[in-house]
């Protein structure tokens, strides 16, 4: 048993120990700040086998075609906060009859998530509620919308405004469940690699790590519903998302995709590699595991800021 002098010293040597680990942490975060990436990723399991519990092992990460360094793998449900934007465009009626589903989800999601609340009519964004932990505080910020868009608009534009709103947060995953009809009326192109605004919104996502994913909802007459959900799995795929899309008429009722979205959130992981990359512009990424029954989906890459 320790006496109190061996015991000081015990304590005091230990934290010793600790200021130097942590020096030697954020000296080297320090000296490589653009080296260590990282990346949130969805497993799910093909023929709806059971999910294994992945380690660090079990993931393999490329950029531009070369295999990183893995550094760590957390499993979010578990250790990372989350950051969700619900993000719901004006003109679509059917939200109006899923609020209650809408407010059962976010209620829903794991203790220390923070949720913001934003409506988007024409180029213009309404923040009902900014980021909070208070989970029913932000449920009575989702209220009715109005049935008609106020003028042509892009969505992919206040999209963009939206993700500033998240200031670079770095801790936890960044998440946004935008419910939209995805037509652009700024834009007469079929094919959405053609819509600059859409491809904006996909870099300023990948730039700021965040994942979007996108649920179909029809406006009034749904004119363009085609186009619209070709563009929201385009904005979906291309951020790490999931699209969430049933023909023209949308789903009947927003609880099925809604419940899957939930689980997906809790079938994540945060990885952390260390790139080798050293050149600007776009790095690809691809993450992959070994496991032939599982799936991952990640954002496609990120646009390096050097």
């Amino acid at each position: 048993m320790l006496n109190r002098k061996s015991s000081k010293s015990f304590f005091i040597v230990s934290f010793l120990i600790a200021l130097i680990f942590s020096f030697a942490i954020n000296k080297t975060k320090a000296a490589n700040p653009e080296q260590v990436k990282i990346v949130t990723v969805t497993v799910d399991a093909k023929n709806k086998a059971s999910l294994p519990q992945l380690e660090r092992q079990d993931f393999l990460v490329s950029e531009k075609g070369k295999q990183q360094e893995v550094l760590s793998v957390v499993p979010a449900s578990k250790y990372s906060p989350l950051n969700l934007a619900v993000v719901i465009q004006e003109g679509s009626p059917q939200v109006n009859s899923e609020i209650g589903a809408l407010r059962e989800f976010v209620t829903s999601l794991p203790a220390g998530s923070q949720v913001m609340v934003n409506y988007v009519n024409g180029n213009f964004v309404q923040t009902a509620q900014g980021f909070t932990t208070d989970l029913n505080q932000a449920t009575r910020k989702i209220h009715v919308v109005s049935t008609v868009s106020s003028m042509p608009s892009s969505p992919y534009v206040t999209l963009i405004d939206v993700m500033k709103q998240f200031n670079g947060k770095e801790i936890g995953r960044n998440q946004i469940l935008f419910i939209s009809s995805g037509v652009d009326s700024l834009n007469s192109g079929f094919s959405p690699a053609s819509n600059l605004y859409l491809e904006r919104a996909i870099k300023t996502a990948q730039q700021e790590n965040i994942s979007i994913s996108t649920l179909f909802t029809p406006r009034i007459g749904r004119r363009g519903s085609f186009i619209g959900q070709n563009n929201l799995t385009y904005l979906a795929e291309g951020t790490g998302g999931i699209a969430f899309v049933s023909g023209t008429s949308g789903y009947v009722t927003f609880d099925a995709p809604l419940k899957q979205y939930r689980q997906m959130l809790d079938n994540q992981y945060v990885i952390t590699y260390r790139s080798t990359n050293a050149d600007k512009g776009f790095r690809s990424i691809k993450v992959t595991t070994d496991f032939s029954n599982i799936r991952v989906t990640s954002q496609k890459g990120y646009i390096a800021k050097i």
